[in-house]
C-alpha cells in the first residue's frame, strides 16, 4: 500500500481525533439569546439544548442526533457565543412550545422573573416562570431530565376561565404525521379535536434524524386540537390548574420505551429489528437489575451472544484454520500452474477437496456484523443512568480513546491468531484495523466494549481451533502424501 494511499484512509481517522463526543455537563445558562435586550433561559445536556424565553416559552429546541456533543461555546472573555446553536435544526420551527394563549386578552405580557433549580440526586432541572398580562397570572413550572427527552410541565392562570398551551413544530420540512387518541382508546389521525386526549402527536416520518412532539396530559385535560402540514400544532384547550407531560425528542424505538411511550396506542409500531432491539433492552434491564452495573451487563449481554453464535463461529473458524495451513501448498500450486489458469483452478479445488477445505465457509464470519448494527443502535440510544470507569457514559464514544485503542489492539491479536501462517497476508489487512479505529472512535463506548470483549472470545476460541486443526490437518496431510494420487489431464479431460 503507497503512503499517499495510506493517507487518504487514515485522514478520515485523524481528524475525528479532535470531534469525539464527551459528556456534557447539564446545566441552566442566562443570557440573551436572540439578542432582543431580555435575559433568556438556557437548559443544556447530553441530549438537548431548550432556549425558554422569559415567559417559558420555548423558542428553540436542538435535540442532539449524537449524544454528548456541544455546540455552545465560551468566548475568552467568558460569555456565551450562541452562533452554532442558533445553525441547529429547531424542533419548534418559527413557532413555540409552552405557548399560554388568553382567548380576548390582547395586553403585553409583563414577566416578574425566573427561578432555575437543579436536584443532582433525582437528575432534574427545574424552572419556574411567573408573568402577568392584562388581569391574569401566569405560573409555569417546567422540570426537565437530562437523560431523558420527556419534559414535566404543570400550568396555573388565575384571573382567566380559560385558555390554551401550544405547541408549534416538525412542520418546517415535510408534513409530519398527526396522530393521537384518547382515553377509550379511540385512535384519531390529521387534524382533528380529541376530547378527553390520552396523548396527541406530531411525528417525523421514521429516519435517522427525525423527531417527534407528544403531549400527554394528566387527567381532566379538556380536548387537544391538532393540526399538519407547514404550520403544524398541538392545543390543549384547559380550564384551571393542569399537569402534562411532553416529549420532545427523536422519534426512535429506544427512547420512547424508556420513557414509558411504547405503550400508548398506535404511537409506534415496531418492526422485526425493532422487536428484536426490544428484547436486547428489556434483557440489558434484567440483568442490571441483578448486577446493578452495566460494565458487567455488557460483559454477560456478550457472553451469551458468543454462546449463541459459537457453533457458527466454530465452523468459519476451522475454516480459517485449515486455509491457513494449506496456504503453503497452495502457493506451490499457484506457483508450478501460473502459466496455466484452469489446471491452477483445478489442482486448488482438488486439494480443498482432499484437505476438507470449504472456502466458502469464511462467509459465515458475516454473520456477527447484524447483531453489531442491532447493538449499536440499541446501545446508541439507551440511556444509562450512570457511567463505567472513566467512561461519563456508555451511550456516547470515549473522550479518553482508551477503548478505541484496545479495539485496535485486540483486532491486531485476532489477526495475527488467524494469519500466523501468512505473515505477508498479516502485514496487509493489519492496516484495515487502523481504518477499523475510525469506528472505534465513533461508536458508543457500550458497543466497542462489547465488540472488544467479544473479539477477546473470539481470539481465544480461535486458539483452541488452531491446535484442534493443526493435529488433525497434520495427520491429513501425511495420509494424503503417502496415498497414490491419480494424475488429471485437464487438457485431454
Amino acid at each position: 500500500m503507497t503512503r499517499p494511499r495510506l493517507t487518504r484512509l487514515l485522514l478520515p481517522a485523524l481528524l475525528l481525533l479532535g470531534t469525539a463526543q464527551a459528556a456534557v455537563k447539564p446545566e441552566w445558562i442566562k443570557a440573551d439569546f436572540n439578542g432582543d435586550g431580555r435575559q433568556d433561559v438556557i437548559a443544556t445536556t447530553n441530549l438537548f439544548d431548550i432556549v425558554f424565553n422569559p415567559e417559558g416559552e420555548a423558542i428553540f429546541w436542538y435535540v442532539k442526533q449524537n449524544p454528548g456533543s456541544s455546540v455552545l461555546k465560551t468566548r475568552n472573555d467568558g460569555t456565551r457565543d450562541f452562533s452554532g446553536l442558533q445553525k441547529q435544526i429547531n424542533l419548534v420551527g418559527s413557532g413555540k412550545a409552552f405557548d399560554v394563549a388568553l382567548p380576548d386578552n390582547t395586553s403585553k405580557p409583563t414577566a416578574e422573573g425566573v427561578q432555575v433549580s437543579q436536584d443532582n440526586a433525582k437528575a432534574t432541572m427545574t424552572a419556574r416562570f411567573q408573568y402577568t398580562q392584562g388581569a391574569a397570572t401566569v405560573t409555569k413550572t417546567i422540570v426537565l431530565h437530562p437523560r431523558q427527552f420527556k419534559v414535566d410541565t404543570s400550568v396555573n392562570v388565575t384571573g382567566a376561565d380559560r385558555y390554551t398551551v401550544n405547541f408549534s413544530g416538525l412542520g418546517r420540512n415535510s408534513d409530519p404525521v398527526v396522530r393521537g387518541a384518547n382515553r377509550g382508546g379511540q385512535l384519531t389521525q390529521g387534524a382533528a379535536t380529541i376530547e378527553n386526549a390520552q396523548y396527541a402527536a406530531l411525528l417525523d416520518k421514521p429516519s435517522q434524524t427525525a423527531h417527534a412532539i407528544i403531549v400527554r396530559p394528566q387527567e381532566g385535560t379538556a380536548a387537544i386540537a391538532m393540526q399538519g402540514g407547514a404550520q403544524s400544532r398541538l392545543q390543549l384547550r384547559l380550564q384551571g390548574p393542569a399537569r402534562f407531560e411532553v416529549y420532545g425528542g427523536k422519534n426512535e424505538l429506544i427512547h420512547l420505551y424508556q420513557e414509558g411511550y411504547t405503550t400508548l396506542p398506535d404511537l409506534f409500531r415496531p418492526n422485526i429489528f425493532g422487536q428484536i432491539s426490544l428484547l436486547i433492552v428489556k434483557f440489558m434491564e434484567w440483568l442490571y437489575s441483578v448486577l446493578h452495573n452495566w460494565g458487567l451487563v455488557i460483559l454477560v449481554l456478550t457472553v451469551v451472544l458468543r454462546a449463541a453464535i459459537w457453533p457458527l463461529m466454530q465452523t468459519q473458524g476451522k475454516t480459517t484454520a485449515r486455509m491457513q495451513l494449506l496456504q503453503p501448498k497452495l502457493k506451490e500450486v499457484q506457483e508450478k500452474y501460473k502459466d496455466d489458469p484452469q489446471k491452477m483452478q483445478a489442482e486448488t479445488m482438488r486439494m480443498y477437496r482432499e484437505y476438507n477445505v470449504n472456502p466458502a465457509g469464511c462467509l459465515s464470519s458475516f454473520i456477527p456484523f447484524p447483531i453489531l448494527i442491532a447493538l449499536w443502535s440499541t446501545i446508541r440510544n439507551f440511556e444509562f443512568d450512570s457511567g463505567l470507569g472513566w467512561l461519563p457514559d456508555l451511550s456516547i464514544p470515549d473522550p479518553l480513546y482508551i477503548l478505541a485503542a484496545l479495539y485496535v489492539a485486540v483486532n491486531l491479536l485476532q489477526l495475527y491468531v488467524s494469519t500466523r501462517k501468512s505473515p505477508e497476508m498479516f502485514r496487509q489487512q493489519s492496516f484495515i484495523y487502523l481504518i477499523f479505529a475510525y469506528f472505534a472512535l465513533t461508536f458508543p463506548a457500550g458497543v466497542t466494549l462489547y465488540w472488544i470483549i467479544s473479539t477477546v472470545i473470539g481470539t481465544i476460541q480461535q486458539v483452541f481451533i488452531n491446535r484442534h486443526v493443526a493435529a488433525t490437518m497434520d495427520a491429513g496431510l501425511q495420509r494424503v502424501e503417502r496415498a497414490p494420487r491419480k494424475t488429471v489431464d485437464v487438457q485431454k479431460k
